[in-house]
Parts: C-alpha cells; sequence; structure tokens
C-alpha cells in the first residue's frame, strides 16, 4: 500500500488498469479537432478585435463625416424658417420618401441635415437643398461597428454576442487573477517579452476596466435587445414587434394617404422656446402631407445622460405626446442612456477624446491577450505558427485595410466594404502559407502608416485648402500622429522568453 494513501481511501481507488468506456480515437484526429477548436477561437477574438478597432474610430463619427466633406455648408444655428423651408424642399424633392429625418445644428455635427434612405442632404441659411454629403466611408466605419456588414437584425445580434463575449473575457479576466489590483503600477520592462507583454495587458486591464465594462456591456445590451424583442413580441403580442418597441421607439402611425396640409415646423420648434433644458437636435417626419402624417421631436436634455426625449406634434405645432425616456421608469432611463454611454456622445470633445484612448488600450488588451496564449503554447512546446501568422495579419491588417479603404473611397470612390475585407482575407491566407509572424507584424505596421500618411495626401489634394483647417486639419494631424507612432522605427530584437 501506498504510504500516501490513506487506508479508509486505499479500497476505493480504482484499479489503473481499468477499460475506458469511449472509444479510442486517433491522435491524429484529435489534432485536427483541437486545431479546428482553436481556429474557431481565433476567429472569435478576430471579430471582437474588428468590433473594437471600428468602435474606438467610430467614436468620431462626426468629426470624420464633416473631414469627408469639408466643402458642404456649415452652420452653427438654424431659424425655424430654414428648417421649415428646408423640409419642403426636400420633400418635394423626394415625394416617395415615407420617413425624412432632420438633423438640427450640434456643435459636433454644425449643419442642417435631412436623411433621405442612405442620401444625406445639406442645407444653406435659407433652407435650400446645398447639395449631398452622405459620406460613405463614414458610412461604412457605422456599419462594421453596429452591423459588420450583415444584415441589420442578423449583424446586431452577431455585434451583441461579441458584447457578451467581450463582458465574460472582462470578467473571468478579473476573477482569474486575483493580485490583478494588487500589481496595477508593476511592469517589467526588462526580461522575456512574454512578461512585458503580460503586464501591458494587465495594467491596461485594470486602469480601463470601469470602461471596458461599460462599452462591452452595453454593445452586449443594445445588440441582444434585437433577439429579446423578438422573443417578447412572439410570447405577448403575436410576432408584433412594433408594439412590444412602443414604449420606447414610439407608436407607428396608421397609414392615411388622404391629402393634408404640411405641419407647421415653425410653430413646433417655438414650443422649445424658453426652455434651456431642452434642446431640439433631431425632426422625424414620417408621411408628410397626409393624414397619417407623424412629427416627431428629439430633444437633448443636456444635464441628463439619456441620448434625447421624444415629443410628438400635431399639424399645427401642438405638443400631443411625450414618449418619457427621461423620466417614465427606471427601464426606458437606462435604456436611453446605454446609446451615449456605449458611442461617447455626451459629454463633448473631451469624452470623445477620453473613449478614444480608451477604445485604443482595448484593442491593445485584446491583440496582447490572444498574443500572450499563443506565445504561451510555444513557450509549453506546441506552437501554432499558423495561428500566430494569422492573427498578426488580422491585427496589423485590419488597421492597414481600414486605412485602404479610406483612401481609395476619397480617391476613387472605390466601396469601403470590398477594399476593408477582401484584402484583409488575402492578407490572412497569405500570412498563413509563407514567411513568419514577426515578418507581417513589421510589413504590415508599415504598410499601415504610409497608407494613413498617404489619406491625409489625398484628401488635401481633393479638397485643397480646405484640408488644413477646422474639423478636417484636426483628423489630417491625428491620422500622421497614428502613421509615426504605428511605424516600425527600430527593427524588433528577438528575445527569449522566459
Amino acid at each position: 500500500m501506498d504510504a500516501a494513501t490513506p487506508p479508509e481511501t486505499a479500497e476505493k481507488t480504482e484499479p489503473a488498469n481499468r477499460p475506458s468506456i469511449w472509444p479510442k480515437v486517433p491522435p491524429a484526429f484529435v489534432r485536427t479537432v483541437l486545431s479546428g477548436h482553436s481556429g474557431l477561437g481565433l476567429v472569435a477574438a478576430a471579430l471582437i478585435y474588428i468590433v473594437c478597432l471600428s468602435g474606438t474610430v467610430a467614436v468620431f463619427l462626426n468629426e470624420l463625416k464633416l473631414w469627408e466633406e469639408p466643402a458642404a455648408p456649415t452652420q452653427t444655428v438654424a431659424s425655424p424658417q430654414a428648417v421649415q423651408a428646408f423640409a419642403e424642399a426636400i420633400t418635394k424633392a423626394h415625394p416617395k420618401a415615407g420617413v425624412v429625418y432632420m438633423g438640427l445644428p450640434t456643435p459636433d455635427m454644425p449643419r442642417l441635415h435631412a436623411f433621405v434612405g442612405e442620401q444625406v442632404f445639406v442645407a444653406d441659411a435659407q433652407g435650400r437643398i446645398a447639395g449631398e454629403a452622405s459620406a460613405p466611408w463614414a458610412h461604412f466605419l457605422e456599419h462594421l461597428h453596429i452591423y459588420l456588414h450583415l444584415t441589420e437584425t442578423i449583424g446586431l445580434i452577431v455585434v451583441g454576442l461579441v458584447g457578451a463575449a467581450l463582458t465574460g473575457l472582462i470578467v473571468s479576466g478579473f476573477l482569474a487573477h486575483p493580485k490583478i489590483f494588487r500589481d496595477a503600477f508593476a511592469f517589467r520592462w526588462a526580461g522575456a517579452k512574454r512578461l512585458s507583454q503580460a503586464d501591458l495587458h494587465n495594467r491596461l486591464s485594470v486602469w480601463g476596466a470601469p470602461f471596458h465594462l461599460v462599452v462591452a456591456w452595453t454593445g452586449a445590451y443594445i445588440g441582444l435587445a434585437t433577439l429579446l424583442l423578438f422573443a417578447v413580441a412572439g410570447v405577448t403580442t403575436k410576432g408584433d414587434v412594433a408594439k412590444v418597441t412602443a414604449p420606447i421607439y414610439g407608436e407607428v402611425p396608421k397609414a392615411d394617404p388622404a391629402p393634408a396640409p404640411f405641419p407647421d415646423l415653425v410653430a413646433t420648434l417655438a414650443w422649445f422656446d424658453g426652455k434651456p433644458d431642452l434642446k431640439p437636435t433631431l425632426i422625424s417626419l414620417t408621411a408628410l402631407g397626409t393624414r397619417g402624417q407623424l412629427v416627431e421631436v428629439n430633444a437633448l436634455m443636456p444635464k441628463r445622460l439619456i441620448y434625447a426625449e421624444r415629443y410628438t406634434f400635431d399639424v399645427q405645432g401642438r405638443m400631443t405626446r411625450k414618449l418619457g425616456l427621461s423620466d417614465d421608469g427606471l427601464g426606458k432611463q437606462v435604456f436611453a442612456s446605454s446609446y451615449p454611454l456605449h458611442f461617447g456622445s455626451f459629454g463633448g470633445l473631451p469624452v470623445k477624446i477620453a473613449y478614444g484612448l480608451l477604445g485604443a488600450a482595448l484593442c491593445v488588451v485584446t491583440s496582447s491577450g490572444v498574443t500572450i496564449w499563443l506565445t504561451r503554447r510555444r513557450d509549453r512546446g506546441r506552437p501554432a505558427e499558423r495561428l500566430e501568422k494569422a492573427w498578426a495579419a488580422i491585427v496589423w491588417g485590419s488597421t492597414a485595410t481600414l486605412a485602404l479603404s479610406a483612401a481609395l473611397q476619397l480617391a476613387l470612390k472605390v466601396p469601403p466594404v470590398w477594399t476593408f475585407w477582401a484584402p484583409l482575407a488575402v492578407l490572412v491566407a497569405a500570412a498563413v502559407a509563407v514567411k513568419d509572424a514577426r515578418f507581417w507584424i513589421v510589413s504590415l505596421r508599415i504598410a499601415t502608416s504610409v497608407i494613413l500618411a498617404a489619406v491625409v495626401v489625398v484628401q488635401a489634394v481633393k479638397f485643397g485648402g480646405l484640408a488644413f483647417g477646422g474639423v478636417s486639419l484636426g483628423v489630417n494631424l491625428t491620422l500622421l500622429a497614428l502613421a509615426a507612432v504605428i511605424a516600425p522605427w527600430r527593427k524588433p530584437l528577438a528575445r527569449a522568453a522566459a
């Protein structure tokens, strides 16, 4: 009897040669399954990284729209008469448009503009249509982050699942590292690369934890709310989603094509006079010129976190209904606050800059987390070279192709969806086939740096002096700074892993 085995448990010890109830699986099959399992994990990590990267850039979506279309007229304030004239002009030019969304000038989008389907039109100071300013690259970026260029419903659910996975990874990361807060300022600059990567990963995780949890949770909430709404509608309203969403989005008006007077938007906007806590930012116009028309106004409340309160008006400009996003129950307020919290659309430019920096940190945490896992596999004698090369291509290839899509859209109006996804797929396939991970990291960093500088050149050539003033100047200087930071100024030195 083994001295380490208590007498009372020795008799219960199972025989070492007891046959397994499971059939013997060939080792080659096991290796193939494990490889496929690791590959699926890398795909999930890639989706998380792309959503984080696109979300970080999308924080500055309005600034990018102004940068992409700097020639469009701007105005800090639009008179009610100009708003009325613009609405009538848009309706006359697009009589079949079911819904028109009119954006009023705001500090980060100083334009009177209207959304008609996928098109965006801007107005001059008198409310005349001055032209189109659809900003296709910014639109591409928005859809990349929110839908991953899938259909809207499926895309929202997939991105919501990505947010849920990221939330789980953040929480489990803290639970798996109980000393992470104690070591919040410890960093091993010298020594093995794996250790410094782990320290960078852990330090950024601690410092950015509140932000990371907020954006991950709100992303999951916004995305998976769609799935929840379908489930609730199936149980409570026989699949009528509109009835379920009415308390948070408003009721859908009944169609009545009979002619009716055009709504008085001057009187509508006059209702907000003398109400400093309400600033109209968006007007939704449905079925204009008919008895079924609906006028809704989103009003920003500067002292509240909600994205807006929504008011409904009749054709004479009298307020008939308040949606209650600001005071009608905690659920509505949480819902209405999730969007500003996720996109950083509160607090002006300082908050956006903070979101940009913390978003970049989240990208680093995501990238380094997978890199640390792959490095540990190598240290334990189970290297996954193809996964290492694929991950290098995903991380730096996505930044390079994102910049490439902007350059080609500005220069040649090439659809950015194709110039992002197709080159990225080619890069990943090429990385798996040839060279090593270090080659792809260095090469793609150089490519990203060069393309970012090229984007600035293309924008300057296209718009001339407009590229060196206002928002365009700020964006271009930021792009040049990023190009300088990303460029590998010295050849990485090989360091032995500890």
